[in-house]
């Protein structure tokens, strides 16, 4: 009767040994065989009017994230931020990345050409606001960035692209 046991037992582990065997193979043979990471890229979108030097930018994944920081001297500037005309962040204290790491705000994007609009809500040092705004699908300092290269004065917005273009 010992005999009988440890054969129905040994039988068993034998066949759930051979079923994880065959779901782990059937479950190897549906990855996909290529990895395809696509990195962001300036997009050739025509700029707006009112850029104040923001480039265009480009990703192949949404939701992808913005990270913004101050681009000078940390002094308090306070901006909004619009994605397509609908605001998605207010009253944003941006600070230097000396002082705090960039704030992310992750952008559900559509297909083609995204409007980003960046409101100057506040300059306490009345020069205009000035930031970095980087489009990154892992962490800060992985991505693309551009920096408005003239101030933003407050009370004004500047705009740039953010295309989406996915992987096909």
């Amino acid at each position: 009767m010992h005999d009988t046991m440890r054969i129905l037992h040994i039988s068993s582990s034998a066949l759930v040994a051979l079923a994880l065997v065959g779901c782990s193979r059937q479950a190897y043979n549906s990855l996909p065989r290529t990895l395809t990471v696509v990195p962001p890229w300036f997009s050739n979108y025509p700029s707006f009017a009112n850029n104040f030097g923001f480039k265009n930018l480009g990703t192949a994944y949404s939701p992808s994230t913005l990270y913004l920081s101050d681009n000078l001297a940390d002094g308090g500037d306070v901006i909004a931020v619009a994605l397509n005309g609908h605001v998605v962040l207010d009253n944003l204290a941006i600070h230097t990345p000396d002082n705090s790491p960039p704030h992310p705000l992750g952008l559900p994007l559509r297909e083609g050409a995204n409007r980003i609009d960046i409101a100057c809500r506040q300059d306490p040092d009345s020069m205009g606001c000035t930031l970095k705004a980087e489009i990154s699908n892992t962490t800060a300092g992985q991505g693309i960035a551009t920096i408005n290269n003239d101030y933003i004065p407050q009370g004004q917005y500047a705009s740039f692209v953010v295309e989406y273009k996915p992987v096909k």
